[in-house]
């Protein structure tokens, strides 16, 4: 029959030295502090891997940042995984490598790959090209190299907030349309939940659409004598 370990407490934590050698306190349920002679103290957590069986342990992180109550939280989780046939050092492999491949997802990469489908659509070389230059001039200098999941709604403000105070509010009405089609295109992709910037163009005034000057039905008599007596051509 096993030995159950006695838990630990905060005090025998903090107290704990090594003199000679290394020394192992036990908390139960596979966790133990690992005491160094140099003073290092070392979670670790010991486990049967869920499909060989062998016994496997697993550092959790140090003491004191690691503190006992959070040491018995991450045992606790790990032993949920466990009993769902999970292994928690795979898992964390799969997130590390989930993490880098979000973190070379920036907005540049995302909006070349948006941008290659709007190729692919057949546009004219000036629309293309009107296209590109929209996020590439007023939006890439301000989030260069950050991941698209790491973007908020505050991002995209702050990055047009020198258009509009140059009054430039066509130009911020065009840029805020690219932005949430990079956006929504990352969200169809499955590389963001949902899209952060959906109602940033609420945030800035509309730009006044000005109409060419018309003439009312009545006068197109007047006008038409005028140009009948008109010197107009050379």
């Amino acid at each position: 029959m096993a030995i159950q370990a006695k838990p630990l407490t905060n005090t025998e934590v903090k107290a704990a030295k090594a003199v000679n050698k290394e020394l192992s306190l036990y908390d139960g349920g596979g966790l133990l502090l690992l005491v160094k002679s140099s003073g290092v103290k070392t979670w670790r957590l010991r486990y049967y891997h869920p499909s060989t069986k062998k016994r496997t342990t697993l550092t959790l992180g140090h003491y004191p940042a690691l503190s006992l109550a959070e040491a018995r939280r991450v045992r606790e989780e790990i032993r949920a995984l466990l009993a769902q046939g999970i292994d928690p050092q795979e898992q964390q492999r799969q997130q590390q490598e989930k993490e880098k491949a979000s973190n070379n997802n920036t907005f540049a990469k995302i909006t070349a790959d948006w941008f290659a489908v709007k190729k692919s659509k057949g546009l004219r070389a000036h629309t293309l090209n009107d296209i590109w230059r929209s996020p590439e001039k007023n939006i890439f200098p301000y989030v260069e190299g950050v991941a698209i999941t790491k973007l908020t709604a505050q991002t995209f403000i702050q990055a047009m907030e020198p258009i509009r105070v140059s009054g430039r509010l066509e130009t911020v009405r065009r840029v805020t349309q690219r932005i949430n089609e990079v956006m929504n295109y990352a969200v169809n992709a499955e590389l963001l939940q949902t899209n952060p910037a959906t109602k940033i163009s609420q945030v800035f005034e509309k730009p006044v659409i000005k109409h060419m000057p018309t003439i009312r039905p009545e006068q197109l008599p007047d006008l038409m004598r005028s140009l009948s007596v008109a010197n107009i051509y050379p």
